[in-house]
Order: C-alpha cells, then sequence, then structure tokens
C-alpha cells in the first residue's frame, strides 16, 4: 500500500526545505551584486628571478561540484583575458566545448619570454633600419627560461590548487604565437593543444619553419593539436606560415592533428577573438553531439561518443549534465517518458552534486505517475540547492504541485474506503 503523508508531515517538510527566505530566488541576483570574471595571484618566480603574475577564471558551477577541468593557458592575460573568458564560457555552454580553467599570464618583458635567442646578424626582412633583431630587441632570448617558468613553477601551483584534468591548452599571439609553435616544436610534451594566433614566424630567418619536420618527428605518442591563424598581414608574416602549412600538408605528421585558417578580413590586432573561437571549436569538434542523436535521445550513442573522446584526450570524459538535462527534456516533451527517467536517471549518477539533475528527474518521475519517488527528489533538488546556494524558485513550485497530487490522491482513496475486504466469518 502506498506510503501516505499526513498533512502536518507534508507542511513541515515543505518549510524545512525552504527555510529562510535567502535561498529561495537564489540563482537571481541581488541587486549590485558585482560581476567577477577571474581572480589575479603573484608569486615570486625563483626560475625568472622576479614577481610575476597571473589571472585565473573558473568556469559556473566549480565551488559547488567536484568536477575536474582541462587548463587554458593564456599568453599576454591582461591583455585578452576578458575575451578569453566570455568565448570560453559560451562554446562550454552551447556544448560545443567542456568547461574549462583559464589561466592569463601577465607580461613583465615579453619580448624576452616569448622569442629563442636571436641568431647573429639577423635583420627581420623589410626593415629599413638595417639595425639586426639582437640590436632592436636586446632582451629577446628568453623563450626556453619561460617555459620552464610555465612547466616548473607556474603549472604545478594551478594543479595543486585547483582540479584540474591532465590537459593543458596554450594561447598565444603574434611573438605569442612564436613561443606556442616553438614549444610545440621542441617541447611537444608540454602542452597537448596550441593555438598560435598570427605566429611571428619570421624570427631567426623561418627557423621554426625549416626545421618543422625534423622537430615533429619527436611528438610524444599522444595526440598532439595545432591551430594557426593569419589575418591579412604583411608578406614576412604570411611567407613562413603559409610555407609550414605546405610542408604539414606534405609531410603528414603522425599524431598531429593541424588547421590553418588565413582570416582576410582581419588584420594583426584582430584575428585573437576570432581565432580562439575557430580554434576550441576544431580542437573539441567530437564534443558536439548532433541533434537528430540529441533529439532521439539516443543515449548509447552519446556515452560511446565521449568513450572516444575520452581516449583521445587522454582522461575521463562524461557526457556534461546540460547536455542530459536537454534531451530528457525533449523525451519528456515528446511523451517518451520511460526515455526520459533513463536519461535523467545516468544524468543524476554522474552529476549527482547538481541540484538541477534531481529536479530534472522528478518532473519524468512525476509524469510517469510515481508521486512518491517525484516527492523525493524534488526535497533532494530542494537540499543539494540549498547546499550550494543554487535553489531555482521552480524546485518550490515542483515540490508543491506533487504534494497537492498526493494529498488529492489520499483524500480520494480515503473517500473509496478499503478496497477487496475480506468477509466476515
Amino acid at each position: 500500500m502506498r506510503r501516505l503523508i499526513p498533512p502536518l508531515v507534508a507542511a513541515f517538510l515543505l518549510s524545512s526545505c525552504l527555510s529562510g527566505p535567502s535561498h529561495v530566488g537564489a540563482a537571481s541576483p541581488r541587486e549590485g551584486t558585482p560581476i567577477t570574471l577571474g581572480v589575479k595571484h603573484t608569486f615570486h618566480s625563483t626560475v625568472l628571478g622576479e614577481e610575476r603574475g597571473f589571472l585565473v577564471y573558473l568556469p559556473p558551477g566549480y565551488d559547488t561540484s567536484s568536477e575536474r577541468y582541462p587548463v587554458l593557458y593564456l599568453l599576454d592575460g591582461d591583455a585578452y583575458f576578458h575575451h578569453t573568458t566570455g568565448v570560453v564560457r559560451f562554446l562550454a555552454e552551447s556544448h560545443r566545448i567542456p568547461r574549462m580553467i583559464v589561466v592569463g599570464v601577465s607580461n613583465t618583458d615579453r619580448t624576452r619570454d616569448f622569442t629563442p635567442p636571436v641568431l647573429a646578424g639577423f635583420r627581420r626582412p623589410g626593415d629599413t633600419s638595417q639595425r639586426t633583431v639582437a640590436e632592436l630587441r636586446p632582451t629577446a632570448g628568453g623563450a626556453e627560461r619561460f617555459l620552464r617558468f610555465l612547466e616548473e613553477e607556474l603549472a604545478p601551483r594551478i594543479e595543486s590548487r585547483y582540479r584540474t584534468q591532465p590537459y593543458r591548452i596554450l594561447v598565444g599571439h603574434s611573438l605569442g604565437g612564436l613561443f606556442a609553435v616553438h614549444t610545440l616544436m621542441n617541447h611537444p610534451r608540454s602542452f597537448h593543444a596550441y593555438v598560435a594566433i598570427s605566429p611571428s614566424l619570421w624570427w631567426n630567418g623561418n627557423e621554426l619553419v625549416n626545421g618543422a619536420v625534423r622537430s615533429l618527428e619527436r611528438l610524444p605518442p599522444q595526440e598532439r593539436f595545432l591551430y594557426m591563424s593569419m589575418g591579412d598581414e604583411s608578406d614576412d608574416m604570411l611567407e613562413p606560415i603559409q610555407r609550414l602549412a605546405r610542408t604539414l600538408e606534405q609531410a603528414r605528421p603522425e599524431r598531429l592533428v593541424w588547421r590553418y585558417s588565413f582570416l582576410a578580413n582581419d588584420h594583426h590586432g584582430s584575428t585573437p577573438l576570432r581565432t580562439l573561437y575557430d580554434g576550441l571549436e576544431a580542437l573539441f569538434e567530437d564534443w558536439r553531439i548532433s541533434e537528430p542523436i540529441m533529439r532521439a535521445g539516443d543515449l548509447e550513442k552519446v556515452e560511446a561518443n565521449y568513450v572516444r573522446v575520452a581516449r583521445r584526450l587522454g582522461y575521463e570524459v562524461r557526457p556534461p549534465e546540460e547536455l542530459l538535462s536537454r534531451m530528457g527534456y525533449h523525451l519528456l516533451e515528446s511523451g517518451k517518458v520511460d526515455a526520459a527517467i533513463t536519461v535523467f536517471r545516468r544524468n543524476v549518477e554522474l552529476h549527482g552534486d547538481s541540484p538541477i539533475v534531481h529536479d530534472g528527474l522528478g518532473e519524468a518521475l512525476e509524469a510517469a505517475g510515481q508521486l512518491d519517488a517525484a516527492l523525493e527528489c524534488y526535497t533532494l533538488a530542494i537540499q543539494r540547492g540549498i547546499q550550494t546556494d543554487r535553489v531555482h524558485p521552480a524546485f518550490q513550485q515542483h515540490l508543491e504541485r506533487v504534494l497537492r497530487k498526493l494529498a488529492l490522491q489520499q483524500k480520494e482513496e480515503g473517500a473509496r474506503g478499503p478496497e477487496d475486504a475480506a468477509p466476515s466469518p
């Protein structure tokens, strides 16, 4: 026989779950709440012998989950942090890339840090001053030491303080793009993916381009990714990257996936935003689930897709919470209640810290007429929401609705009286 809920117990359950007006509607920010993009930190670098700053962006829900995230290391961090965090968040919430941590590396002397040592007597093509690059950029040549700073000091600091996946992405523009290509060619194990935006490959007479094939023979077993771009720029910028693209096309190095994009409508300063968006999409092109699979609610195909993604990236990847929620609600709206319950249950298994997943399962169970089970899910959604300060007003509405249904059922059962009563002896 189904468990009955006396009215006083139901009222206590509702009030205890929703106690304190500060929780209800917590999903809506209070008036005047600051919008925070990240936090700035500094520490003394022993490798570089100076104070170094960096900015950290954490994805939404970081503080209330146990998820781990890949890390994007952004050179020229102060200049590009704002648009980078915006692109990363937008693409993640559109289910096109995973959520990730962004670390913006602040500059002190970018010419020193991003460039390999200058060849003696080298002059930049087209420079009419007749002065050597060493004369024009006297601090240049510290790329190797800067890479040591990233590998030995900054990355360990990030990975010890934050929940990270063993997957690093390096993004650099101009001389930062030169540094990204230099690192891939000479230290490919340092990062897993490289986005080189308008890279200054003219450095040292196209040295990196000339030695590309030999350098890429040292790639590690796990796949590496390179995305390069160039705007409508001078010949000394265009020629080497075009030659590198032709070289890679002919050599087809194993274990390297690469793309090159010529941005005809962009100049040197405008390429970063478009390149970052396109480059991250290309890196995670297999992250997306096609609309037909999503609408069909084909959980088996979704799970299989992320197994393949995990194999490529080298770390565990689970179907995202938002994607499974979207699948479940589409199935529910299509009248496929049992399939929706299966998807929502899987979402609870994978993302049980989130109140949203329990509320979704509650809606599916309620649609199936399993009101007691739905009540438990709605209660748990509110409890999780209170714990994480993520209670949405809909949680209260759903709980009140199922309590009304249960009360009505109890009333109807009481009016009918005992059923199938045994005859008197």
